[in-house]
């Protein structure tokens, strides 16, 4: 695991929720120095404190340990993805109602 990439995808979704790093250290219960050691890849992080993290970021492990190297885009998943069941209108329908959901959730 890179700890550099981890702490930079902490980061990404620190600020996503327009948190500072003394605001999410203050909700995780630690302190803001040991919040930066993480997000610069200094310090290691136990699976407890990455699921606090997932909850208050509002994200998943794979989220913060994989970031977007993971994350698939709906435009990649419905049409570049073989699919022999969904035609190209489907297809449009379902790009739509991904993207409905992505923008209500946030």
């Amino acid at each position: 695991m890179n700890k550099v990439r981890v702490g930079q995808n902490i980061k990404k979704a620190r600020e996503k929720q327009k948190l500072t790093q003394a605001e999410l250290a203050k909700r995780l219960d630690l302190s803001p120095i040991h919040v930066s050691h993480i997000e610069t890849g200094k310090a290691n992080m136990s699976i407890d404190t990455l699921y606090d993290f997932c909850q208050v970021l509002k994200v998943t492990p794979n989220d913060i340990l994989c970031g977007e190297f993971m994350e698939a885009s709906i435009d990649s998943m419905v049409f570049y993805e073989r699919s022999d069941r969904l035609n190209y209108d489907d297809k449009l329908l379902l790009q739509h109602i991904f993207r409905y959901m992505e923008e209500k959730s946030r």
